[in-house]
């Protein structure tokens, strides 16, 4: 391997998360996205074992601001489970 090489590799390396995933990107924030989600819904409990705190941070903002993400669907969907008059019933 050349010295050219490796220094590519190393610099790869820090640029990309533990999933290989560039950071901050769309494709990256989506998948971070439906990994806490798969978490949330008890789908997946090792899903986030690998998340960063800027994973956290990017994905709780992105489900605050938008309705495309998966967590904030699940929080709505909690919501109105919770609301529902069966959830009053079981009470």
């Amino acid at each position: 391997m050349t010295r050219t090489q490796l220094r590519l590799r190393n610099l790869e390396a820090v640029l990309t998360d533990p999933v290989g995933m560039v950071p901050h990107s769309r494709k990256w924030l989506e998948y971070w996205d439906r990994q806490f989600y798969l978490y949330l819904t008890g789908q997946d409990r090792n899903a986030i074992w690998h998340s960063s705190i800027a994973a956290y941070r990017a994905v709780m903002k992105y489900a605050a601001e938008s309705s495309a993400s998966l967590v904030r669907r699940s929080r709505e969907e909690d919501k109105a489970r919770e609301n529902s008059p069966q959830a009053a019933l079981a009470a």
